[in-house]
């Protein structure tokens, strides 16, 4: 069971473990029910399924692993916490989750409410994304937003059909249904259409290209900064 709940937590992180990092270190796992199906080789975890240490937390109603497939199904109000060394953390919310051992993917769905993660910079800086469904790759550090996408920092919001999240990079590009920035920066508001829109996590830069199409206003509030790098 301790491997399958490692693998389980692996399951919404697109991002890459540290050197020497011990998942199980200080573990507690917990669950209501437990029950092994041998004639199907499966694990069922029912009712308060939880999972913690100093460095993760993975909370659900329902959780099957299939063994011949090693496949979870993860179902009902699902949270994933993880800490890293840095002191930055991600947390992840959704309804119904897939995780797929041998390829390390992810399938995040949404139910009543989208899919939602919340990253805390070690800064202290919050980036919230939703959206319909997720895809992560743990392999390729990639997470891929489809429908209803949405980003927000302290000070902008960013709209668009789809997206992609590159970790190696720390960027977010974002394009289909016209995306949409709209935002502050110190002396400036705007609010920015393009076919394509590239956000740096860490820097906050933001980027437009092609068919770039907005405004931008004078606020006439003190000290200006750079404003946002089009492309056209």
């Amino acid at each position: 069971m301790i491997k399958l709940l490692l693998s389980l937590l692996l399951m919404p992180v697109a991002l890459p473990l540290a050197a020497g990092e011990d998942l199980m270190m200080g573990s507690v796992v917990k669950s209501d029910k437990w029950k092994m199906d041998r004639a199907k080789d499966q694990e069922v975890f029912e009712g308060n399924v939880s999972f913690r240490n100093p460095h993760y937390t993975l909370k659900a109603d329902y959780a099957l692993y299939a063994r011949p497939v090693q496949t979870w199904n993860i179902k009902g109000s699902i949270y994933t916490l993880r800490r890293f060394v840095d002191k930055s953390q991600v947390e992840v919310y959704c309804d119904r989750a897939i995780y797929i051992e041998t390829s390390e993917e992810a399938y995040l769905n949404s139910g009543a409410l989208p899919v939602r993660m919340k990253y805390t910079g070690a800064d202290g800086r919050v980036l919230n994304a939703k959206s319909r469904t997720a895809k992560v790759e743990n392999k390729s550090g990639h997470m891929y937003f489809d429908g209803n996408l949405a980003l927000s920092t302290e000070n902008m919001d960013m709209f668009s059909g789809m997206g992609m999240y590159n970790n190696l990079e720390r960027t977010f590009t974002m394009h289909e249904s016209t995306p949409l920035a709209v935002g502050t920066r110190e002396g400036y508001n705007f609010a920015i259409n393009a076919n394509k829109i590239q956000f740096f996590r860490d820097s906050r830069d933001i980027k437009f290209y092609n068919n770039v199409t907005g405004w931008v206003k004078d606020t006439g509030a003190g000290v200006k900064t750079a404003l946002p790098a089009i492309k056209k």
